[in-house]
């Protein structure tokens, strides 16, 4: 339920992090309606203390749009432990992730987002009006009777890693200009946009 990009930089991360010896447990990724409502009531209409200012009614959190993540450190006495946390956003932020922690209210430093439409869901709403709509950019069908190149580099001189057969379904990272990212059988590269509908 995590949008393609998001889940190809949450596998980055997760190496990257292993490589430091800081292991991460995914704590929450997508939410429903429901689930966001839920969290919403907490501190306000229901026990406990306020952990969002995001409405699931008003499709407010970046999570209901799947673009969003949060983590603990897989190590019970650093769980959520800030200094650890801050390691993490540190190689977070060099694969272009956006960190909760750099918010003013309310910060959040074990979440993660994709930073293309901002630290809110204002821009995804204006342009998809809803999550369920948004979801359905994800997966896109190659349209070419030979099939398509998926080249390793948006420059085809770098070569290619394969050829995507006509009808198959890729997962949509981004499109820019004439080409799209796409992931295709566990690869990830790029291919002429205007065959991928």
């Amino acid at each position: 339920m995590l949008h393609p990009w998001l889940d190809y930089r949450l596998g980055i991360l997760l190496k990257k992090c292993a490589k430091k010896r800081i292991y991460l447990i995914i704590t929450e990724g997508y939410r429903s309606k429901a689930y966001q409502d839920a969290l919403y009531a907490k501190g306000r209409t229901k026990p406990g203390k306020v952990v969002t200012n995001a409405k699931g009614s008003t499709y407010s959190s970046q999570h209901m749009w799947g673009i969003a993540f949060d983590i603990a450190i897989n190590d019970s006495r650093l769980l959520y432990d800030h200094a650890m946390l801050k390691k993490v956003a540190k190689i977070a932020k060099k694969i272009g992730l956006g960190w909760g922690g750099d918010w003013r209210s309310i910060v959040d430093t074990p979440h993660f987002y994709l930073t293309k439409w901002g630290s809110t869901t204002a821009t995804l709403k204006t342009i998809y009006t809803t999550p369920d709509v948004f979801r359905k950019t994800w997966k896109k069908k190659v349209k070419r009777s030979k099939g398509l190149l998926l080249w390793k580099a948006q420059s085809k001189l770098t070569g290619c890693y394969l050829r995507i057969p006509n009808g198959a379904t890729v997962d949509v990272l981004y499109a820019k200009g004439w080409y799209m990212k796409v992931r295709y059988r566990g690869k990830v590269g790029y291919v002429n946009r205007k065959f991928v509908k």
